[in-house]
């Protein structure tokens, strides 16, 4: 009489016992070192929204050499600094943004300023001292750029 074993011995592949887990270990390499690559692909996309975003297009703000009456109201407005400029609007309400300058990957930033409907706007920098009218109730976008300062009457402000 012959015994038949009922378990079945055999050879496992090469495929199993060692390129799987030099092909897992691969994988797991391969993720790690793309992280770094998912992070630099971020932060430029990030860079380029926020200058998509913060470029406002529109006429230019009227510049005057003294704010009226209207623009002032019953007491001067509020100054606030920002990125080393002083800013003061006396209606309405301020979103400001540090805007990446150009370049693929710049190191420095720009001041951006949106005024809800602003009836004027002094802005001074280290080396200048501007003031706009754009009117009470139109909203205004200030940029400043090297101590340059811009003004354009349009923005997605929102209050």
């Amino acid at each position: 009489m012959t015994f038949v074993s009922p378990i079945k011995v055999t050879r496992r592949s090469r495929w199993s016992s060692e390129l799987l887990p030099l092909i897992c270990i691969l994988a797991v390499c391969a993720a790690v070192m793309m992280m770094p690559v998912a992070i630099v692909v971020g932060t430029w996309g990030d860079h380029l929204s926020l200058r998509q975003e913060w470029t406002i297009k529109g006429p230019p703000c009227p510049q005057v050499a003294k704010l009226s009456i209207f623009a002032i109201g019953a007491k001067p407005p509020r100054p606030f600094t920002y990125k080393g400029t002083r800013f003061a609007a006396q209606v309405g309400d301020v979103y400001c943004e540090a805007v990446p300058d150009p370049g693929w990957f710049p190191r420095t930033t720009h001041a951006v300023c949106q005024f809800s409907r602003p009836a004027g706007v002094e802005v001074t920098t280290p080396t200048r001292h501007v003031i706009y009218e754009p009117g009470i109730g139109r909203p205004a976008t200030v940029a400043v750029r090297n101590g340059v300062p811009s003004c354009v009457m349009g923005g997605w402000f929102e209050e």
